[in-house]
């Protein structure tokens, strides 16, 4: 399954991408997010261990994390009921602001439940989740622009 969405962002590129590539501030950005802490470090990327309240429960799971300076943050999620999901969340200028783009790659297992889960769980959680979240970065990104 694979989905985006984007926002467009009053704010510069460089601007906007050091607000999302501060990972461990996400819990003080995305909605629902209690926790995000580097647990590893490697040479091209973070682990972090992640938190959220999701439909009333909290949720934990490890997430890897690759940087591309002022393009892009790559996430892979290494445990949890969307393992092996690839998220983008990707950058580009647009005139005098900028777009930020999710897309999410999923691939539901085990194979027989597959339709079920993406088109009547998944689809719609990820959308909403990746709906809020734009929201909430469009809303910290143009706060933090100097008039």
């Amino acid at each position: 399954m694979h989905l985006e969405d984007a926002i467009q962002i009053d704010c510069p590129v460089k601007d906007l991408y050091n607000v999302i590539s501060d990972v461990e501030g996400h819990a003080a950005l995305l909605p629902g997010y209690v926790e995000s802490r580097i647990v590893d470090r490697q040479d091209d990327h973070v682990v972090l261990q992640r938190e959220a309240i999701i439909h009333g429960k909290r949720r934990r799971w490890k997430s890897e994390v690759r940087f591309e300076l002022n393009q892009a943050l790559h996430f892979r999620q290494l445990e949890g009921p969307f393992e092996g999901m690839q998220v983008l969340w990707g950058i580009k200028p647009r005139g005098s602001s900028t777009e930020l783009r999710i897309i999410h790659d999923v691939s539901i297992k085990p194979w027989w439940k597959k339709w079920w889960v993406e088109l009547v769980i998944a689809k719609p959680a990820i959308e909403r989740t990746a709906r809020l979240v734009l929201e909430s970065i469009k809303l910290a990104a143009e706060a933090r622009i100097p008039l």
